[in-house]
């Protein structure tokens, strides 16, 4: 019955009631959007950084430099040499703790790395760059590697001699394609032929423009050392990656590193800006209830002779108070349902937006997902602020005095 009244009464004033629900529908609308977006763009992000960097990573144990002093009368604290830091240190027991590692529970890969610096050069063109060493296929199971390769050849890096593969951005600076051949130079200057077999593009751009990928074997060759210097560890769990972090820590006593705390910083960032994002929603969110609010309120005051004979016959305070109330929530049903079908709309005309990212990431498009959840609570917080801005009106109905009312006009 309250319904059916409240049903009636908006029907009657048809532009008041048509604003109230265009300005919930918006309000829901671009909630649906923003959150989508936001999401998407987050989750393309963490996929992106997952694909370029391990679960856990597990690196050579560094030693400091070490004083060799010489111990002749008079000179005890005379400093001679001081050994150097060595930049080729590899894990020592690479295939036991491989073979230790891939045992752990929760451990879906495991993969030998030798990485270290050094300079490539095509036509004049000199840049300096990062040099893995990979297991193609096991690197394929930690990050997809072969999908971010633009011709596939990603296991041409085992059959060809001095076969190498650029960072999209590496090609890029260089100028050089698939099948060009570049001078690549060490950390000690020496150098040798590479032919470029394919391109790589994770679509992070930090890591394309510095990173070029050789078969470890050929890495290790070229660099003159023995077994890997990282092991790349894939999870079932990437968001475990802490507990397993200190388990390989305390289980070699080399240096781990997991993504979640390499990338904190990023995820901060991340966290800012979704609350961000909530504050611009919330923000259209109070305009919509201040138009309902205020709709309500001057549908209250105009007819205040009408409720005032309601009164009169009968209608207690509590009935005015639930029937403005439901006129509120029929309101918020109404606009949540046209902002829920606007939104999707709006989504997937974003999604087909030719828009090119080519920043920090590198994609084609917005990412949207598309999950009930951001439906439902963008819609049912439609309901919500159109029944709370429906409260102060229903309030100033009920504590209208039929007589003075009456009595007054």
């Amino acid at each position: 019955m309250i319904f059916f009244l409240a049903w009636r009464q908006i029907r009657w004033r048809k532009k008041q009631t048509a604003v109230s629900v265009i300005s919930i529908a918006i309000g829901v609308t671009m909630a649906i959007t923003i959150s989508s977006t936001q999401l998407g763009f987050e989750e393309d992000f963490i996929q992106r950084l997952v694909a370029v960097s391990p679960h856990v990573k597990l690196t050579a144990e560094r030693e400091r430099p070490v004083p060799d002093f010489d111990h002749r009368r008079h000179d005890l604290a005379q400093v001679v040499r001081i050994k150097s830091f060595d930049n080729r240190k590899t894990i020592n027991g690479s295939a036991h703790w491989h073979q230790q590692i891939e045992g752990l529970e929760g451990v879906q890969a495991v993969s030998m790395v030798y990485q270290n610096q050094g300079l490539v050069t095509f036509t004049n063109k000199d840049l300096a760059v990062v040099i893995r060493g990979i297991e193609p296929q096991k690197e394929n199971v930690i990050s997809g590697f072969f999908e971010h390769l633009q011709r596939k050849r990603g296991t041409e890096l085992i059959t060809t001699k001095n076969a190498i593969i650029l960072g999209s951005g590496v090609a890029r600076k260089l100028g050089a394609g698939v099948d060009d051949k570049i001078t690549v130079v060490n950390d000690e200057g020496n150098r040798d032929i590479f032919k470029i077999i394919d391109i790589y593009q994770s679509g992070l751009a930090a890591f394309d423009d510095q990173t070029v990928f050789m078969e470890i074997k050929t890495a290790e060759a070229f660099f003159a050392v023995h077994g890997p210097n990282e092991f790349s560890i894939r999870l079932t769990d990437p968001n475990g990656a802490e507990t397993y972090r200190q388990a390989v820590s305390q289980m070699t006593g080399l240096v781990t590193n997991d993504w979640l705390s390499e990338n904190e910083t990023l995820r901060s960032n991340l966290v800012q800006r979704r609350w961000i994002n909530l504050s611009i929603i919330g923000t259209m969110f109070l305009v919509a209830a201040f138009g309902i609010a205020n709709i309500l309120l001057m549908s209250t005051l105009s007819k205040r002779r009408d409720i005032a004979i309601m009164q009169a016959f009968g209608v207690t305070k509590g009935m005015l108070t639930k029937l403005f109330i439901a006129q509120g929530c029929i309101l918020g049903v109404l606009g949540g349902v046209l902002g829920g079908l606007s939104g999707a709309l709006l989504n997937w005309i974003v999604a087909l937006l030719p828009v090119s990212f080519n920043a920090a990431i590198t994609r084609q498009g917005f990412p949207v997902v598309w999950e009930s959840t951001i439906f439902l609570l963008a819609m049912g917080g439609g309901v919500l602020v159109s029944i709370l801005a429906s409260v102060f009106p229903a309030r100033k109905a009920a504590s209208f005095q039929p007589a003075e009312v009456i009595r007054r006009g």
